[in-house]
């Protein structure tokens, strides 16, 4: 099943909304409040399970945010098209998961949706943080606490034990807000630390991931801290050296 009418209707509903962004800037700060609550009331319909909430809120904060960053016309549209797609993504998997917890197709969809809403996320809250006056920490803090929430909404998803869900998110968090501090230092725009903050996130995701479906082994590791090495090497020498924001 890979179509729901309920989770199509809520994303048009987020759709009209980011157009409304896109052509009347003034609607900015309404959209950042009515569209994550458009959200959550959504998977109230669908889900039924306030967890199950965290990533599609998440979602609509930072693409309202992100698309506030996008300059031209055009690259507004195709973002918001994609946007709208992927939160539909999200509805959906959170529908199949309700009819069947062990759905391998719906947790590979959210596995995605988790993805790009991360990648939003890090790549909106940096630009914000590179656009505005905001304090380091603050930029930590909500790298933790967002991460932590992201995280956990997903490993719930693959595990039962509430115990380790909640150290391991929490791990999670306060690595990623560690590395913020740290990409804090380099010289990119938020375009490319949001990409790098991802990578990161992904090694230590999959690592994580691993070892709740007992998939763990020094050969997964390697062929991470390898495939990680190349995709860091090619942004260091394909990046502008300068922020571009």
């Amino acid at each position: 099943m890979f179509f729901h009418f309920a989770s199509f209707f809520f994303s048009l509903i987020f759709f009209a909304g980011m157009e409304l962004v896109a052509f009347y800037p003034r609607m900015f700060f309404y959209a950042l409040f009515l569209l994550p609550f458009v959200a959550f009331w959504a998977n109230r319909r669908i889900s039924c399970k306030n967890y199950f909430s965290i990533i599609p809120v998440v979602f609509s904060v930072s693409s309202v945010l992100l698309l506030y960053l996008i300059d031209t016309g055009i690259e507004k549209q195709i973002f918001i098209v994609a946007s709208s797609f992927m939160q539909y993504i999200t509805f959906l998997s959170e529908c199949r998961l309700k009819r069947y917890k062990m759905d391998q197709t719906a947790k590979g969809l959210m596995a995605a949706s988790l993805m790009t809403t991360l990648f939003f996320f890090y790549t909106s809250t940096y630009g914000v943080y590179l656009n505005f006056a905001i304090s380091l920490w603050i930029l930590m803090m909500v790298f933790l606490v967002v991460t932590f929430l992201v995280s956990y909404q997903y490993l719930k998803i693959i595990n039962s034990e509430k115990l380790a869900v909640w150290r391991y998110s929490i791990i999670m968090g306060l690595i990623m807000a560690e590395i913020s501090w740290v990409v804090n230092f380099w010289p990119f725009g938020y375009l490319t630390t949001g990409a790098i903050l991802l990578m990161f996130y992904y090694i230590i995701w999959d690592m994580v991931q691993s070892y709740f479906l007992n998939l763990l082994s020094k050969k997964r590791v390697v062929a991470n801290m390898v495939l990680f090495g190349f995709l860091i090497g090619f942004i260091l020498f394909s990046s502008r050296w300068l922020p571009n924001v």
